[in-house]
């Protein structure tokens, strides 16, 4: 508040596929001022031997060992300071990182590994059981001791395969059976189970090479199965989910590793990183990339970054600060409630980066001028009304909404309501009951929006490295105008305050005209500074009494106020007083209206403005979507 948002220039390589879709996100933010690209060296660093690369891609064939268990990768979990380092900096963190995770995780995943493939090995066994008459496979038998000669083992193939049976030379003993399956999708669709004895063990291997080239499958019995087959069944079921609670405590361990180190953003950086080394050099020749140039608020560089990345734009960016790309545009940032009154700055310009943004104190001093002028319940309803309606076609007439209110206010301080003052009980004075006090009043108000354009212009001062001269003849003049307010308390006071700031700015005057040029100096600079004191005591005494006008113009509207009741009250017909009421609470809407904005806008002008407000800012003027665009979006 009071001082322009601070603007960074920014840098941002797009995937020229993408480019459409970086410059929807960015218009649709309405955050950024893109101006013609004329670089011919990109603001990243370009690494000519490719070494960054290859540890990047060893880095990755480390980590492909165990991708089944990697996590997503997460940008949400990367630092946003992490998110635009180069390559240089960034990659021996992330190599320590990553190798960290790795040496605690490998053992996890290994353990993982074994568990899916008991779990693949006991889920084929299981179905295979259930599709076994109950008696047709003693366990006892196949885990005893002729298991070793005659060993009994379960194949699993596709009916067509059946005839392998035929072409095992007398070795195999067994019949086909049909799988359960659930769906036609299954995984055992359309496969049978063959139950095989051997009678020579030394066959087995060459049997079992035979069966796999035919695109069976061999499914070992454990040794501790025992029984029939239903028997079996449960064994192996009960075998199946201890696995299951073995596989569940190792993932759990490994969600809690990878959340305790973040791995999923170290992931992302690394397969980020891996694309920018890849492609960075093909920027120079604009064949892939297209860069994109200009000013941006350096407040909302992280939701740049985030947005793009929400619609998957490979893209890199680099900020600067604004003294590499000379003087930047300006943007006012204010509440929504203020943003209004910026209609005031921008119509004289637009402060520069080290000038005070004016719009908070206007949100302030322009509605009570505007409503001590025009203080009427109805007219002030009727205003709202109309700038509320009109916002959107013409946004200057929002305006009225903070004017309307005010002169609702006042309207109940002065007791009126559409011109009638006799309906209501003024809360505080009708202005035409004491006028002087309605013409005091408002000097008293520009007083104190005179010395605020005086502070504001000190801190202007400061941020513009001028301190020193506001303090010698900028500060003394407040103590001086303190002065002479104080006349009408403490004439006492208001001497000591005189002569505080008449030696204040004139032994100031003194001092820098012997340091610039002597004594010489001294008389030269005194004359100068008397003219300039003369000439600004001058000028405060007639700025303070334009201040008068608000109470003439609120005596005006009392006295039209009054003139419309009286003449509606004359004929005697109700209709031609309803006509003449009307018509001339339109009239004075209209007519006050348009004079009150016109002298509300001249007292911030000539009164707030001229004593520090110099507008030489250039407007920031960002990217936005086209109007079908725009339209688009909401639909």
């Amino acid at each position: 508040m009071f001082r322009p948002v601070e603007m960074i220039w920014i840098d941002i390589l797009v995937d020229r596929e993408a480019v459409s879709t970086a410059l929807d996100v960015l218009g649709e933010m309405g955050v950024i001022e893109l101006q013609q690209y004329d670089r011919t060296e990109p603001p990243f660093e370009v690494e000519q031997d490719g070494r960054h690369l290859e540890r990047l891609l060893a880095l990755g064939r480390e980590l492909d060992d165990i991708k089944l268990y990697l996590p997503e990768p997460d940008v949400e979990a990367v630092e946003l300071r992490f998110r635009s380092l180069p390559t240089s900096v960034l990659l021996p963190g992330l190599e320590q990182r990553l190798d960290l995770w790795l040496r605690a995780a490998r053992p996890i995943t290994e353990r993982l590994h074994e568990v899916a493939s008991r779990l693949e090995e006991l889920s084929l066994l299981s179905t295979c059981l259930q599709a076994l008459p109950d008696d047709e496979l003693d366990m006892e038998l196949a885990s005893g001791k002729w298991s070793r000669k005659f060993p009994p083992f379960l194949a699993m193939g596709r009916a067509s395969d059946v005839d392998v049976l035929d072409a095992a030379d007398g070795h195999i003993i067994g019949r086909a059976y049909p799988l359960k399956t659930s769906s036609a999708d299954d995984e055992f669709a359309d496969k049978r189970v063959l139950v095989v004895g051997v009678t020579d063990g030394g066959v087995l291997s060459d049997l079992e090479r035979r069966f796999h080239s035919r695109g069976m499958r061999f499914v070992r019995v454990p040794p501790t199965i025992q029984g029939s087959n239903s028997i079996a069944l449960r064994q192996v079921d009960a075998m199946i989910e201890a696995q299951k609670r073995v596989r569940d405590r190792l993932l759990s361990k490994l969600n809690e590793l990878n959340r305790r180190t973040q791995v999923a953003g170290d992931v992302w950086l690394l397969g980020r990183h891996r694309w920018v080394n890849e492609v960075l050099a093909d920027s120079l020749t604009g064949r892939r990339f297209v860069w994109l140039g200009g000013w941006a608020s350096a407040v909302r560089y992280g939701e740049i970054i985030e947005n793009l990345q929400r619609k998957d734009v490979p893209f890199l960016i680099s900020r600067e600060s604004a003294s590499a790309h000379g003087d930047p545009p300006v943007q006012l940032d204010n509440p929504r409630w203020i943003k209004r009154f910026e209609t005031f700055v921008r119509g004289f310009g637009v402060p520069a980066a080290n000038e005070v943004d004016p719009s908070p104190v206007l949100a302030v001093i322009t509605p009570v001028m505007f409503g001590f002028m025009f203080g009427d319940i109805g007219h002030g309803a009727v205003l709202m009304l109309v700038g509320w309606l009109a916002r959107k076609r013409l946004p200057v007439l929002e305006l009225l909404i903070a004017g309307g209110f005010s002169s609702i206010v006042f309207g109940l301080l002065f007791g009126s309501i559409f011109c009638n003052e006799s309906l209501l009980t003024a809360i505080w004075i009708r202005p035409l009951d004491d006028p002087m006090l309605m013409l005091l009043l408002p000097i008293g108000f520009g007083w104190i929006v005179i010395v605020s354009s005086m502070l504001l212009a000190g801190v202007q001062a400061h941020w513009q490295g001028s301190a020193g001269r506001w303090w010698a003849f900028g500060a003394p003049i407040i103590v001086l105008y303190g002065g002479g307010a104080a006349l009408g308390f403490s004439g006492q006071a208001a001497v000591i305050l005189m002569v505080i700031a008449l030696v204040w700015f004139f032994s100031a005057a003194g001092i820098t005209g012997y340091l610039t040029g002597g004594l010489t100096g001294v008389l030269r600079n005194g004359m100068n500074r008397s003219l300039e004191f003369i000439e600004i005591v001058f000028q405060l005494a007639i700025n303070t009494l334009s201040f008068a006008r608000l109470g003439a113009f609120a005596l005006a509207h009392g006295g039209l106020s009054a003139a419309v009741i009286t003449l509606s009250a004359m004929p005697d017909s109700l209709i031609l007083t309803s006509v003449i009421f009307i018509v001339g609470n339109i009239v004075v809407i209209a007519l006050e209206g348009l004079v009150v904005s016109i002298q509300t806008t001249r007292l911030v002008m000539f009164e707030f403005f001229r004593r520090f407000f110099a507008g030489g800012g250039r407007p920031f003027q960002p990217l936005r979507l086209p109007n079908y665009a725009r339209s688009v979006k909401e639909a």
